[in-house]
C-alpha cells in the first residue's frame, strides 16, 4: 500500500481539491483508494459526503488515530491512501508526514507562496521524507509559471504537470466529483491525469 500526503505550510493552494481529484483519477484506473482527511476544516470529508459514488473511500481521521487507521487499511484491500492535512506544519501534521511514502506540496506561483514553500521543503528534508512540488492555481503568463518552477527546483523536485486555476475544479468539488468525472475532456482533467501519472511513476519507482 502506498501513502501520499498532501501538505502545505500555507493555505489557498488548492491542496484539498487536488487530493480529491487525484484520488478519483487513481480509483478510475482500478486502484482501490482511500482518502483520509486530517484537516480540522474537513473539506475533503465534506466533498466525500456530497459524492454519490462509493469510491474512493473518504473518511475523517484525527492525527493521533492515523497510525492505527493506516494499519487497518491493507487488510481491507486498499492499495493507495491519500492524506489531506491542515495548511500548516505543526504537531498535528507530523503523523501524516511521518507515514508518507511521498509528500506532495502544492504551491501557487506567487512570491509569498514560494517563500512559504522553502521552510516546508527544509522540514521534509530534515524528516527524510521524499517529496515534490506541484505548481497549483497557476494564472497569468507562462513566464511566471516557468520562473516559479525554476525557483522551486533549487529546493526539490517539481512535478511536470502544472495545474491552472480553472472553473472546472471549483464546480467539480462543489458537486462532489473529481474533474476527471465532471469534465473528462477538459484541460483541468488533463492536468490531473498528468499529475497522477507522475505520482504513480514516482511512488512505483521507489518501492
Amino acid at each position: 500500500m502506498h501513502i501520499i500526503t498532501f501538505a502545505t505550510q500555507k493555505g489557498g493552494s488548492g491542496k484539498s481539491t487536488l487530493a480529491a481529484c487525484v484520488a478519483v483519477a487513481a480509483e478510475s484506473e482500478g486502484i482501490k483508494t482511500a482518502v483520509l482527511d486530517t484537516d480540522p476544516q474537513g473539506s475533503v470529508f465534506k466533498w466525500g459526503e456530497r459524492r454519490e459514488a462509493e469510491t474512493p473511500a473518504v473518511d475523517r481521521c484525527e492525527p493521533h488515530q492515523l497510525a492505527a487507521v493506516l494499519k487497518s487499511l491493507p487488510k481491507q484491500g486498499f492499495e493507495l491512501v491519500i492524506i489531506d492535512t491542515a495548511g500548516a506544519h505543526n504537531a498535528s501534521v507530523a503523523p501524516a508526514l511521518q507515514a508518507a511514502d511521498f509528500c506532495l506540496v502544492p504551491v501557487k506561483p506567487t512570491l509569498t507562496d514560494l517563500e512559504a514553500a522553502i521552510p516546508t521543503a527544509k522540514q521534509l528534508r530534515d524528516r527524510k521524507t521524499r517529496f515534490g512540488f506541484v505548481l497549483s492555481q497557476c494564472f497569468g503568463s507562462s513566464s511566471r509559471t516557468n520562473d516559479a518552477a525554476t525557483g522551486l527546483l533549487k529546493h526539490g523536485e517539481v512535478a511536470p504537470a502544472n495545474v491552472f486555476h480553472r472553473a472546472d475544479f471549483a464546480d467539480a468539488y462543489t458537486a462532489g466529483l473529481g474533474v476527471t468525472e465532471y469534465n473528462p475532456n477538459g484541460k483541468a482533467a488533463q492536468e490531473v491525469r498528468l499529475l497522477w501519472a507522475w505520482l504513480a511513476r514516482t511512488i512505483g519507482e521507489h518501492t
